[in-house]
């Protein structure tokens, strides 16, 4: 990772401390961990860099008067700004972190996204409503030759995607670590109305657990009992962001709690992830598919077979 995309981070997380002035933004980024290589900070390139987080992040860093001694500070757009946004940022510290640690062997963390310099040239486009064309290969891999016009980014399970619409107009959700090479086309594309209304973080993951959506799948009440000591480990990192406790065994035994979701795959494998520490009561046609699952894999192991329906 290059030094502006850690520089981002840096001064977020400075200034979200405390307002600073020029004069303590440079002094402090020569001596801040993540300056591996001890690089200047010359006044033009921050004010280039200022405008990046802006654009991408949807953060502007904006500067006080003579009053408050011209100390710069944050100030979000509630519009560009939301949950995507601190996901980014918790990602692209990471990555600042593991390139930290070729000359800091302090700490041990998970390998961070694959293919995460990508995303920097990849929010460029959507802020510019650029087309990107990929190198890319499917899961079955097949390579092929892809055109996407990218709306949002989402970062699941230490994998980034780009999310936007084909030359037909269909939505797509790539995954960065199949693609193999990728160029922008430097030219505008705006995005029909209609499309950019769907085509959101909030509007086109609504009650769903990851990244998939399924759209077969409706979105439903789903009611779990979580048995202890599990329930404390799902209520410090809840399961959905609608997760909601709803009822508690007397004797602590138990948990229970409802969730607002669409029952995809990857909220079903979820599910299986806790094994015997997590039971699906409502609907019924849900804790029935479990069941089947359940009875699926015990007859695999018993006789070597896949019975996964694939």
């Amino acid at each position: 990772m290059d030094n502006r995309v850690k520089f981002y981070s840096w001064l977020i997380t400075q200034l979200s401390r405390r307002p600073m002035t020029f004069a303590e933004i440079a002094d402090a980024w020569m001596d801040a961990t993540a300056n591996v290589y001890r690089e200047e900070l010359p006044l033009r390139t921050f004010h280039r860099y200022r405008k990046c987080i802006e654009s991408q992040l949807g953060i502007m860093v904006e500067c006080g008067g003579k009053a408050d001694g011209y100390r710069y500070y944050l100030k979000k757009d509630p519009v560009e700004c939301d949950e995507i946004t601190e996901w980014m940022l918790s990602a692209l510290r990471l990555a600042s972190l593991h390139d930290m640690l070729q000359y800091h062997n302090k700490v041990m963390l998970e390998s961070p996204p694959h293919n995460s310099e990508y995303l920097e040239d990849i929010l460029s486009a959507i802020d510019k409503q650029y087309l990107l064309k990929f190198h890319y290969a499917t899961p079955f891999g097949v390579e092929k030759d892809f055109a996407l016009l990218p709306t949002f980014v989402r970062l699941f399970k230490q994998r980034w995607y780009v999310i936007g619409v084909n030359e037909k107009e269909e939505v797509r959700c790539l995954p960065f670590d199949r693609i193999t090479f990728m160029e922008t086309v430097c030219k505008k594309h705006p995005l029909p109305a209609k499309i950019k209304r769907q085509l959101n973080p909030e509007n086109y993951f609504d009650g769903c657990f990851g990244i998939m959506r399924m759209e077969e799948e409706p979105i439903e009440k789903v009611r779990i009992r979580v048995f202890y000591p599990e329930y404390n480990y799902i209520e410090e990192v809840p399961l959905h962001d609608s997760q909601e406790k709803v009822g508690e065994y007397a004797d602590g035994a138990y948990r229970e709690y409802t969730l607002r979701v669409r029952p995809t795959r990857d909220f079903l494998q979820e599910l299986l992830w806790h094994g015997r520490n997590i039971m699906v009561l409502k609907p019924e046609n849900l804790r029935q598919k479990m069941i089947a699952i359940l009875k699926d894999m015990t007859k695999s192991y018993e006789t070597g077979e896949c019975l996964n329906g694939e």
